[in-house]
């Protein structure tokens, strides 16, 4: 995970905004309110926002849930918020069952989606010759068809 954020200071409210939301998160995954608890909260992606697009932020945290029936859980948590006009909006918030899969989807998520552009794998570049030499094969073989008919027909004529 790349720490984007590190160098980002955010005001006391903004880190209280922030772990409310995380708690509600956890909570509406059906864990108790009052017993479980965020550890571990922190900014991995921040995004300013600029004339033509909002801001984005990316917090990740540990939850400590625990359910009605006093079972405990560890989740890893996400919160993505927008930044619009200087204001936080919260855009989504996701649980994971491991870190591992909550980093793979950062990972999707702050990635540029130009830089893979342009790129095709083994199998769809085979697709694309072969289908671009079976056009250019078709091509010749209605080419040279309808030259021998225009032969035939104008030496019928003579």
């Amino acid at each position: 995970m790349r720490p984007e954020a590190d160098n980002v200071q955010f005001s006391r409210q903004i880190w209280q905004a922030v772990t409310e939301h995380a708690l509600r998160a956890v909570v509406r995954d059906e864990f108790c309110p009052e017993q479980s608890r965020i550890e571990n909260l922190r900014p991995v992606f921040s995004q300013d926002e600029e004339e033509e697009r909002f801001g984005k932020q990316l917090w990740c945290f540990e939850a400590l849930g625990i359910t009605g029936l006093g079972r405990r859980q560890v989740v890893y948590g996400l919160l993505e918020f927008s930044v619009e006009y200087g204001l936080l909006e919260p855009m989504q918030s996701r649980l994971f069952e491991d870190e591992g899969s909550r980093d793979i989807w950062i990972e999707r998520t702050t990635s540029d989606p130009n830089s893979n552009r342009g790129r095709f794998s083994v199998s769809t570049r085979f697709w694309i010759w072969s289908t671009l030499i079976s056009i250019a094969l078709l091509s010749v073989g209605w080419l040279a068809a309808l030259i021998r008919y225009f032969f035939t027909y104008t030496i019928s004529f003579s």
